[in-house]
């Protein structure tokens, strides 16, 4: 399910979030863009003709641009969630970000520039904003477009702070570690009910608690507390959604505490879940 949103004349917000039961091909011949993928979950390669293929994967960061139609293929990796948030902003914008490094990329492609493009890690913060981006309702929430428009002009600082070298604290784990906090990832996934705790969960994944912490939020950009708290929260929004009251929604998660819940439900959707399950 991919959401298509414009936030401004200029910036528009895309958000796939899909569980894909087989490998797709998508065809990415088009118009003139520019725009900044951040994948935080799936995997795939990305081809456009002339240039290397690109590895997408979890984690991966892409800035992509070019003044006129370019011709490639995105392939995607089935048997997966695949969870990509794409900020796409037009040559205004570039312009009067009053950044050098946009505006000079927006007159090279106005003098006829050819296709720049760049696949790298995304640092915590930038997928910490591509979370909150994701996580957003779809509608309803107050002052949603002014929400959505500052965190895609936040990310896209940080993903140009990110190339020029501009330390923001990413730490790539160990090829082990990573495959260990993957692990501690899909665990929460698909049990997020359990209370899991730092401790249980490292003993669970095998390693320590520190490697955990700082590990988890540097490759998912949330810490582990954070990103539990969310997918929990995202279950009861499914089923209030479907018509589940809220106090049967918050128990159904493990929030024992209605008013907790609700308290925390609104911090996390910007709205409360009585008014949330008014927009159905």
């Amino acid at each position: 399910m991919a959401r298509i949103e414009s936030v401004a004349a200029d910036i528009a917000v895309v958000i796939v979030d899909a569980f894909l039961d087989r490998d797709i091909t998508v065809d990415l011949t088009g118009a003139a863009t520019f725009s900044l993928s951040v994948v935080l979950e799936g995997s795939g390669r990305l081809r456009v003709d002339g240039l290397p293929l690109v590895d997408a994967e979890a984690g991966t960061a892409l800035l992509y641009a070019c003044r006129g139609p370019a011709s490639g293929e995105d392939l995607i990796r089935g048997g997966q969630r695949v969870r990509v948030v794409d900020l796409r902003f037009e040559e205004g914008f570039l312009i009067r970000a009053g950044d050098a490094r946009l505006s000079g990329l927006a007159e090279s492609r106005a003098a006829g520039g050819g296709v720049f493009r760049s696949g790298f890690p995304a640092p915590a913060s930038l997928l910490q904003i591509a979370n909150d981006i994701a996580r957003m309702p779809a509608s309803g929430a107050p002052g949603r477009r002014l929400f959505l428009h500052g965190k895609a002009v936040e990310a896209l600082g940080v993903a140009l702070d990110a190339l020029d070298g501009v330390p923001r604290g990413r730490r790539a784990p160990w090829p082990q570690g990573r495959e260990r906090l993957l692990r501690a990832r899909a665990i929460l996934d698909r049990d997020f009910r359990n209370g899991w705790t730092i401790e249980r969960l490292a003993r669970k994944v095998g390693i320590n608690e520190k490697q955990l912490k700082h590990g988890f939020r540097d490759l998912v950009g949330q810490p582990v507390h954070a990103y539990l708290t969310a997918l929990r929260l995202d279950a009861a929004a499914r089923l209030i959604r479907q018509g589940v009251s809220v106090a049967d929604a918050a128990v159904s998660i493990g929030f024992g505490n209605l008013s907790h819940f609700r308290e925390i439900f609104r911090e996390n959707k910007g709205l409360s879940p009585s008014r949330f399950a008014r927009l159905r």
